[in-house]
């Protein structure tokens, strides 16, 4: 029997005691160091496939599989069963949360319109979630996953790969030292969509195929037939109901170094200052995004600029940049009273070319002082072991996720929309204010 120490059961015990009040039903566990997690995998295509495959082989017991798709679901499952051959297959992952009662960890990868849903319910059970980028997909739900998970007593990983990285950690940590000054403007640019976007819903309705549970696939979202090849698989990205487009899919992972280096906090205001046309469902195929944010230390806000489509900072961004390479080049770069970086490179006031960030002497001094891991989803795994707080817990993934998702909804309603960070508000937009909350049906509740 293992040893209970008056400071583990104090522990516990206060645990339990916000978890109740919280409206969780049991208290987290967290095991052993050296033990084997009981991971439950809901989603199991496309990302999915990549976290089973990340746990399955650190050497986790994979108990359950979720998937709205039976055919991707049983190759899933055959992917594991060499290792866990009782491992359990379910479509509906309320069915899978109801029947399987000692999970240590959930890993949510569905489309993004049901990550609150899933993540929000299996934290209400008492387990860990690692949830894929982004968080959730309107900002009532982030700020509802904060207080389930803050209540509940989680471990929470959201699942922006790079912060496992001693290459982010250390850009983090130049940009932490203040090389930089008081920094002024953020350029951040993707290739994406790589899905379609910027179209109207097509008419008519399909077969729904065999091995697809349609109404489990929507689940929260509004209903609508079924048509081939227009959502499912991977395609749902780009429409309002199902995902946050570009931004949603990219921002989590290009924003999270500077949003953590430069300490920013409450998002000012959010505003689409360049667009190409509007659709009724979907995103527009090319946005530039401006919000404005405040940062730890400043009086003034930063402004984060946000390209997509294939689009990029202008040669008016970055003289010396433009000098050097001939045009802006694309990537991230960040603007200081003192200086430059883009992408890895670095450049001071009166400095005329960039050099590596490693190389310049301005760095080299700058000490280590955030851990290193051996991966994203081995921090998170040792997390729910009793270790460190996961890079990506709530902390950081709530306020980058807030946002990435005001940034969308600017992307849907024009204007600057002035935000107020403490009622969780827009204080000039009623249309915008209605895009907070997601739609939910009956029967797709969110706790």
């Amino acid at each position: 029997m293992q040893r209970i120490t008056r400071r583990g059961f104090l522990r516990a015990g206060a645990v339990a005691a916000v978890a109740t009040a919280g409206g969780c039903a049991s208290a987290p566990r967290f095991r052993k160091p050296g033990d084997r997690l009981r991971m439950a995998f809901i989603g199991s295509g496309g990302r999915g496939g990549a976290n089973l495959k990340e746990f399955y082989d650190l050497g986790e017991q994979v108990v359950a599989l979720c998937d709205v798709d039976g055919g991707r679901l049983e190759r899933s499952a055959k992917s594991v069963r060499e290792r866990c051959p009782d491992v359990r297959t379910y479509q509906d992952y309320r069915e899978l949360l109801d029947k399987e009662r000692d999970l240590d960890a959930v890993v949510v990868s569905t489309p993004d319109h049901m990550h609150g849903a899933a993540a929000i319910a299996a934290m209400r059970k008492g387990c860990h979630v690692y949830v894929e980028k982004p968080l959730v997909r309107t900002v009532w739900e982030v700020r509802r996953f904060d207080e389930v998970a803050r209540a509940c007593g989680v471990m929470t990983q959201m699942g922006n790969n790079g912060n496992g990285s001693d290459g982010q950690r250390r850009q983090i940590e130049i940009l932490l030292s203040g090389v930089l000054g008081e920094i002024r403007e953020v350029h951040v640019n993707t290739d994406r969509p790589i899905w379609p976007q910027g179209l109207d819903r097509p008419e008519g309705s399909d077969p729904v195929p065999p091995e697809l549970a349609w109404d489990c696939w929507l689940g929260v979202a509004p209903e609508r037939p079924f048509k081939k090849d227009v959502y499912h698989a991977f395609k749902w990205r780009g429409w309002f109901d199902f995902g946050t487009g570009a931004m949603g899919d990219i921002a989590c992972h290009a924003m999270s170094p500077f949003f953590r280096g430069l300490r920013l906090s409450e998002v000012v205001s959010a505003e689409t200052v360049k667009t190409t046309p509007c659709f009724k469902e979907t995103y527009p195929c090319a946005t530039t995004v401006r919000v404005r944010v405040r940062a730890e230390g400043q009086q003034r806000p930063v402004d984060v600029y946000w390209y997509d489509g294939k689009t990029a900072p202008g040669n008016e961004v970055c003289a010396k940049a433009v000098a050097m390479w001939g045009r802006m080049p694309g990537g991230l770069t960040v603007i200081g009273s003192k200086g430059t970086i883009c992408n890895d490179k670095l450049c001071l006031e009166g400095e005329s070319k960039f050099v590596g960030v490693s190389q310049h002497e301005a760095t080299r001094e700058i000490p280590v002082t955030l851990p290193r891991v051996k991966g994203h989803h081995w921090e998170f795994a040792e997390a729910v072991r009793g270790g460190a707080r996961p890079f990506s817990h709530i902390d950081h993934s709530v306020p980058l996720t807030e946002l990435v998702l005001l940034g969308c909804i600017s992307q849907q309603v024009p204007g600057e929309l002035k935000w107020d960070a403490r009622r969780g508000r827009f204080t000039n937009s009623a249309a915008a204010n209605a895009l907070l909350r997601p739609h939910v049906r009956d029967g797709w509740e969110i706790g």
